[in-house]
């Protein structure tokens, strides 16, 4: 479906293709990898006597609750239902060209056949270009998505940066559904909602 490629990560992100299950989960442990290693040097080279305050938030949280993120998935949306139905109505013409080629090739011309055969090749192109075109990788929805998200994420990442200063975070990790980073994460340091609540009364939501 063409729905697949709505993101809801800080990150973005992409259709998930049958067959990268194990790139998949090689994409899992890197960046968990990534954050062990982090920590584990963060705690040798820290004071003995000092405390390292270590926030998380849960980005796919923030932005389904984020009424101008909200509004720009609903954008997105609307794109991918449009563009769903020409691709159907396109469909729908291709095989109506081949049912007609079917029933009536044993009375054309060699001539009318190759014409047909053209006919109907040239339509399955056409549909295989404009999907690529609109939902393919760099396609349309991912230009749309990079405009509509980008002023997004720049506002919680300064929301993030501000609560993780004035509460003394030195990290803060994203532990979000699709590519959690932290392994366990102790609710107290959860900073997503008062996250959202800075971005809440910064007054642009």
């Amino acid at each position: 479906m063409l729905a697949e490629k709505s993101s809801r990560t800080l990150s973005g992100g992409g259709l998930n293709q049958k067959g990268n299950s194990a790139k998949r989960g090689l994409a899992t442990l890197i960046p968990t990898a990534i954050v062990i290693t982090t920590l584990g040097f963060m705690f040798a080279e820290s004071p003995a006597n000092s405390t390292v305050k270590i926030g998380y938030v849960d980005s796919s949280t923030i932005l389904s609750l984020l009424p101008s993120a909200q509004a720009a998935q609903a954008k997105l949306d609307t794109l991918v239902h449009d563009w769903s139905d020409t691709i159907n109505q396109m469909s729908k013409e291709y095989q109506t060209k081949v049912d007609d080629y079917t029933k009536q090739s044993g009375m054309m011309t060699r001539q009318a056949k190759l014409a047909a055969q053209n006919s109907i090749a040239d339509l399955q192109q056409e549909i295989t270009n404009y999907r690529q075109a609109k939902v393919g990788t760099g396609g349309e929805l991912d230009t749309i998505r990079h405009q509509l998200l980008k002023p997004i994420r720049a506002r919680i990442y300064a929301a993030i940066s501000e609560i993780a200063k004035r509460e003394g975070m030195r990290f803060v990790f994203d532990k979000n559904k699709q590519l959690p980073v932290v392994l366990y994460a102790d609710p107290y340091y959860d900073i997503t909602y008062k996250v959202l609540g800075l971005l809440r009364r910064s007054g642009t939501d």
